[in-house]
């Protein structure tokens, strides 16, 4: 059993059963609440459903700070209650996922026999969902290298690349529900009207623009965090604009996603990829 917490400021404490900070309980990782909305009319046995939504987590934990001696013991205090401050945002990882969180609680009470500290967190969880630790990327439209080094070219030529065969592709979502993905175009040539589709639900997002090479569009379908930026080496601009209206910023199911890329113009110079995080109910 194993933990490490990272606050905003970068400043990480891992929480394992050996020395220093030796974690003896840990829960709220496997179980989440919901809130059911119903609806019930007058005489009515029993309500209407209408819908559900998932609750904050809550993550507690317990353990004592193991020390040789008081000294030891309160240098070991300090560091701990820097590092879960409750002025800052952090980041939980834990059996392979990862979790953004809020420190609602930390402190320490002292056994009157031992004299030992011990530790408790109580971490809020706005998202109730572990996620991967490393982002899922998926290429929907690239070039593919077709040499190695060492490298020795004929007399009669060679191919260094070969274009993706087909537009369509298969995302899967290894997680337990959606979730919202960051989709990028990049033109090597001139490009217009870029889009996606997804041909599971009939949902697109498309671009009303016309690209030139080397630039890039990305658009992020999260929930509450949903743009369209432009970027021009360091510079990021707003580029909602260019958004077609009937464009709907979909969410990648539980499961296998099927997509498929086009343009108006010069669709075999659109490159095309997609990042995301899948999302877990617990761990």
């Amino acid at each position: 059993m194993e933990l490490t917490y990272t606050n905003r400021d970068g400043e990480s404490i891992t929480l394992k059963q050996s020395r220093p900070y030796f974690l003896m309980k840990i829960d709220g990782t496997g179980n989440i609440r919901q809130t059911v909305n119903t609806f019930k009319a007058p005489d009515q046995d029993g309500a209407f459903y209408i819908s559900s939504t998932l609750d904050m987590r809550n993550i507690t934990i317990e353990g004592t700070v193991v020390a040789d001696t008081p000294d030891e013991a309160y240098k070991r205090r300090q560091r701990f209650l820097q590092i879960f401050s409750p002025k800052l945002l952090g980041t939980l990882q834990y059996r392979e996922r990862q979790i953004s969180c809020v420190v609602e609680e930390a402190g320490f009470s002292v056994s009157n026999r031992q004299r030992i500290p011990n530790f408790f967190v109580s971490l809020l969880c706005p998202s109730p969902f572990f996620e991967t630790l490393n982002e899922v990327r998926e290429e929907l439209a690239s070039w593919i290298p077709l040499f190695e080094f060492e490298l020795e070219i004929p007399m009669t030529g060679m191919e260094f690349g070969m274009r993706q065969p087909s537009q369509i592709i298969t995302v899967e979502n290894i997680g337990d529900v959606s979730c919202g993905c960051e989709i990028v175009f990049r033109a090597l040539g001139t490009v217009s009207n870029p889009e996606l589709l997804n041909i599971d639900t009939g949902e697109y997002i498309r671009l009303l623009t016309t690209m030139s090479a080397g630039d890039e569009l990305r658009v992020y379908t999260h929930f509450a965090g949903k743009r369209v930026v432009q970027i021009d080496g360091s510079t990021i601009t707003n580029a909602f604009s260019l958004l077609d209206t009937n464009s709907v910023f979909f969410q990648l199911a539980a499961g296998l996603n099927t997509l498929r890329y086009d343009a108006s113009v010069n669709m075999e110079l659109l490159e095309v990829s997609i990042y995301f995080r899948p999302q877990f109910l617990g761990v």
